[in-house]
């Protein structure tokens, strides 16, 4: 992991990374979320950016995540002023 992590770009706030929190360093289990502060002030790391997630939790980065596709709902799809009509269970896909 040390290899991946050593010619990483520097994260920023707002990026979509897996992360390895100390307790599982072992195991080598890999939390994804979203970047709120950048922790380790060095561009490069050994072992990755510590980061600290918008969920509270502290770890380094070993990956950046895909960006998700954003989707759109019906109701944002639908032309303003169209009224709309409730969904009923046949209407889903």
């Amino acid at each position: 992991m040390a290899e991946r992590t050593m010619n990483q770009r520097k994260p920023k706030p707002g990026d979509k990374v897996r992360v390895a929190q100390k307790k599982d360093y072992t195991t080598g289990e890999l939390t994804t979320g979203v970047v709120q502060d950048v922790l380790t002030k060095k561009d490069t790391h050994p072992r990755g950016h510590k980061v600290r997630l918008t969920t509270g939790i502290i770890g380094r980065v070993q990956e950046f995540a895909e960006p998700t596709q954003q989707r759109v709902s019906p109701c944002q799809a639908r032309p303003t002023g169209e009224k709309s009509e409730p969904i009923g269970p046949d209407d889903l896909i």
